[in-house]
């Protein structure tokens, strides 16, 4: 599978980049999948759930990074945008 890479850019002019990749199951990533979902609004990095090598799923909101529970892509691209939604950013 080669990396999914896709960027949104919004009517409000934030934007969503989102980086999904097919890997090599590792003990950080047991499930096989890499992945970066980052909203961003007047150059800032809102919102971003990811797993980058060295580290477990996690997410950032605002800044504060607290521990994801990956199920499916499909469960982490609606959990991502409901954190936008929270922060009243539209998708």
């Amino acid at each position: 599978m080669s990396p999914k890479l896709a960027r949104r850019d919004l009517p409000d002019g934030s934007f969503i980049d989102i980086a999904i990749d097919e890997i090599k199951p590792d003990r950080f990533r047991p499930h096989g999948v890499r992945y970066r979902f980052a909203w961003v609004e007047k150059g800032k990095c809102r919102v971003l759930f990811d797993n980058h090598h060295g580290k477990h799923d996690h997410c950032h909101i605002d800044g504060v990074e607290r521990i994801y529970k990956f199920i499916s892509i499909e469960k982490l691209y609606d959990d991502f945008t409901a954190e936008i939604g929270n922060l009243g950013g539209l998708v």
